[in-house]
């Protein structure tokens, strides 16, 4: 049998066009702004080393994505709608992995993450006017509005937009507090998944603080998390000295991002040695490199 195409559908065959992917559909919106950086997730909750409570806690939020869980609880009448909504802290000293687990949260949703650096906002739209500050969430609906899933909203370093008021009278004083009491507002409005991570959960105005669902707390490793992050990091097809203890570097309580640090400056030492071989001394040396370079008090114990 004979068969014809009609030339409007064939012209349609020849010249088919995929749909964008949500990626880039993120994109086509974000092309002309530099407020968002857009992150696609690689790591899931399971890649990270973290105390088991604060992964049930994290799970438990997830959970929520479950059609059961959300039917009930719009049921009850505790959410508004059937979709998954969240407003998060994640409060800790630096390299204790909030940013890491955020993106991560995010990779389990099949989300991509929308990340602003807070300080740089503060620093960039101070005496600006309000109607900037609403470009942040204007522009986040924009984006919700054209894409199949509302990416994550990353308020990364929190603490130096959120910060208590100031009771001074000067031009940038009021322009600073104006600014937070817009975006008091706009966080309150907020429906989705936002996640604000800080190093002082002290230092975050009360009225944010009652604004955001979970608060939840990110320390540095025990002894025993610091083994398995020593565990993660150390290079597998690498060769080390007689007798290399990894206990001994995991009595350093260092977090996780001070230990990968480590780990990269001794390879980068030991690559261009002779032997090619890592030796407790070089990561020792390293350590202490790393601990008097620090902020902090970090210190060893039982060593």
């Amino acid at each position: 049998k004979s068969f014809f195409i009609i030339d409007e559908i064939l012209q349609r065959i020849i010249n088919f066009e995929p749909k964008q992917s949500k990626k880039i559909k993120i994109e086509s919106v974000l092309k002309d702004q530099d407020i968002f950086e857009l992150i696609e997730p690689s790591t899931d909750i399971n890649d990270i080393i973290m105390p088991e409570n604060t992964k049930e806690l994290l799970e438990n939020i997830l959970k929520q994505q479950d059609k059961k869980v959300l039917e009930r609880l719009h049921s009850w009448g505790i959410k508004s709608n059937k979709n998954i909504e969240a407003k998060i802290i994640f409060y800790g000293p630096a390299g204790t992995g909030k940013t890491m687990s955020a993106l991560a949260m995010a990779k389990s949703m099949k989300k991509s993450v929308l990340s602003f650096d807070c300080s740089k906002i503060l620093s960039k739209w101070v005496g600006e006017s309000e109607q900037n500050v609403r470009k942040i969430f204007d522009t986040y609906k924009n984006i919700v509005q054209t894409c199949k899933q509302s990416p994550i909203l990353l308020l990364n370093e929190a603490d130096q937009f959120l910060s208590t008021r100031v009771d001074g009278s000067s031009g940038s004083d009021k322009m600073h507090n104006q600014m937070q009491n817009i975006f008091l507002e706009q966080i309150e409005r907020f429906s989705g998944v936002i996640i604000a991570t800080t190093n002082f959960l002290e230092s975050l105005d009360s009225a944010f603080s009652r604004r955001f669902d979970y608060k939840i707390e990110f320390k540095k490793p025990d002894f025993k998390d610091r083994l398995k992050i020593w565990e993660k990091f150390l290079p597998k097809k690498a060769l080390f000295e007689k007798d290399f203890d990894i206990n001994i570097l995991s009595n350093y309580e260092l977090s996780g991002a001070q230990i990968l640090m480590v780990v990269k400056n001794t390879a980068l030492k030991v690559a261009v040695s002779k032997d090619g071989v890592f030796k407790m001394q070089d990561f020792i040396e390293s350590i202490q490199k790393e601990l008097n370079s620090s902020f902090d008090k970090s210190k060893i114990v039982g060593f």
